[in-house]
C-alpha cells in the first residue's frame, strides 16, 4: 500500500543507526563511549526527585490526564520563569503550552501554521529533528547559509535572501545546534523586526539557553517589544536539568495560535506526562543554583576538548560559545558519515557526522562534551588522538 511522499523522502538522522551499531558493539563486549547525543551528565535536582517519590504515593492525578495546555502551577512558574530570566511577558493561562518535550513543540507550531508548500527558513548547518518536522508537516525547508570562518553566524541579509512569498517562519536556534554558535544579539533583533513587518512569525529555539560559555549570553528575541503576535519561543527542561527522558518541554505563543496549536497537541499525546511536571515545577525552583552548579565543568571538558584537537592536524575547531558540542571540520579525504563510522568500528568512539545536519556538511563531526563522566570523556579524547596516530 502506498505512503505519502512527504513521509517516504524525510530520512532518518544517522545518529539512529550508529546508536544502534554502538549498542551491538556493545553486547559483543566492546568497551564503547558515546560522544554523540547532546545530552548533559548530570541528572535531574535531588528536590526534583523528591518531590516526584512524594506525589508517587500521595497525588492521585499523576496517574491520569491533565490539561492539555498543562498543570497550572508549571505554567505558571515557566512564565516567572520566562519573566525573570528571558524577558518575556507571557499569560500563563493562554500563552505558554507545556509539551512532551521541545521536539513536540516544535512539530505542534509547525503543524499549526503550515499549509502543503509552505517555507521555513533554517539556518545551515540545521538541527535535523526541524528539517524532518517541516517535511512531515508538507512544507518545504530553505537552508540560511552560514560559515564556519564566520563562528556560523546568522545574518539578516542572508535570512532576506532566503525569505519568499511562500515563506511562514524563520528559525533561529541559539545557541545553536548543532555549531555551539551563539548569534549575535543586535543580529537576531534585526531578523526578528524584519520577520514581524512581513508578518512571518519567527521560531526561537532556546533548548541550551543556560550553554554559554567565555561571556557568552543569550538572548529571547520574545522579549522585543512591538512585535506583536509574531514570535513563538520554543524552551526545554531536557538539557537545563538533566531530564531528557522526562519529557518536558514548551511553546510561547500568542493567545490565538496558542488556543488553535492546543487541537494538535490534544490529537498527538493530549498532554504531556503529569509526573514530569510535577518535577518540573520543583526543578524550576532551584534554577539558578542548579544551572551555576555545573556550568564550570562544562567549560573544563570544552577546554580537554579544544587543546586535543589543536593536536591533532585532520581535525580543525573554529570554537563557538555556547551547547554541549563542537562542530569539527575533518580531514577533507573521507566524509564525516565514513569517519564518524570508522571511529566507531576502531575505537569504539561514537560520534555524529556532519552529513546529518545538510549535505555540504559532510567534512565534519559533532563531538559532545557534556554526555559522559569527566574519566570517560578524557578516554574517549584519548582514544580518538589514537586514530589520528597522536
Amino acid at each position: 500500500m502506498r505512503l505519502p511522499e512527504r513521509v517516504l523522502m524525510t530520512v532518518m538522522p544517522p545518529i539512529d543507526a550508529l546508536n544502534n551499531r554502538m549498542a551491538e558493539l556493545a553486547a559483543e563486549g566492546h568497551d564503547v563511549i558515546s560522544l554523540g547525543q547532546s545530552v548533559p551528565f548530570f541528572g535531574p535536582p535531588t528536590e526534583m526527585i523528591e518531590v516526584v517519590t512524594e506525589a508517587l504515593s500521595s497525588e492521585p492525578r499523576i496517574h491520569t490526564y491533565g490539561p492539555d495546555a498543562g498543570i497550572p502551577e508549571l505554567r505558571q512558574a515557566l512564565a516567572e520563569k520566562l519573566g525573570r530570566i528571558n524577558g518575556i511577558d507571557a499569560d500563563p493561562g493562554t500563552q505558554i503550552v507545556v509539551t512532551p518535550g521541545s521536539n513536540q513543540a516544535f512539530m505542534v507550531a509547525m503543524l499549526t501554521m503550515l499549509e502543503p508548500g509552505d517555507e521555513v527558513a533554517i539556518a545551515a548547518p540545521y538541527y535535523f529533528n526541524h528539517h524532518m518536522a517541516i517535511e512531515l508537516c508538507g512544507g518545504r525547508v530553505v537552508e540560511v547559509p552560514t560559515s564556519e570562518e564566520d563562528g556560523f553566524q546568522l545574518h539578516l541579509s542572508d535570512v532576506e535572501a532566503a525569505v519568499t512569498n511562500r515563506t511562514r517562519a524563520i528559525v533561529v536556534t541559539s545557541p545553536n545546534n548543532p555549531t555551539g554558535a551563539v548569534y549575535d544579539r543586535a543580529e537576531v533583533e534585526r531578523i526578528a523586526r524584519f520577520a514581524a513587518d512581513r508578518r512571518i512569525r519567527l521560531l526561537s529555539d532556546e533548548a541550551y539557553e543556560f550553554f554559554g560559555y567565555d561571556g557568552a549570553s543569550t538572548f529571547s528575541p520574545g522579549s522585543i517589544s512591538g512585535l506583536g503576535d509574531t514570535v513563538i519561543t520554543l524552551g526545554s527542561l531536557s538539557k537545563t536539568f538533566g531530564m531528557t527522558g522526562w519529557r518536558i518541554g514548551y511553546m510561547v505563543a500568542d493567545t490565538e495560535f496558542c488556543r488553535q496549536a492546543l487541537k494538535v497537541q490534544d490529537a498527538m499525546a493530549i498532554c504531556a506526562p503529569i509526573i514530569s511536571q510535577v518535577g518540573a515545577v520543583a526543578a524550576l525552583g532551584v534554577i539558578d543554583a542548579f544551572t551555576e552548579s555545573h556550568l564550570a565543568e562544562l567549560e573544563a571538558r570544552r577546554a580537554v576538548l579544544a587543546r586535543t584537537l589543536d593536536a591533532i592536524p585532520d581535525m580543525e575547531w573554529m570554537k563557538t560559545d555556547g551547547a554541549l558540542f563542537a562542530f569539527v571540520r575533518a580531514n577533507p579525504t573521507a566524509s564525516g558519515q565514513e569517519l564518524a563510522w570508522d571511529v566507531l568500528e576502531r575505537s569504539n568512539v561514537l560520534t555524529v557526522p556532519g552529513s546529518a545536519f545538510g549535505s555540504a556538511w559532510r567534512d565534519f563531526v559533532r563531538i559532545s562534551y557534556g554526555s559522559s563522566t569527566r574519566s570517560r570523556f578524557e578516554e574517549a579524547l584519548r582514544r580518538l588522538a589514537a586514530y589520528f596516530g597522536i
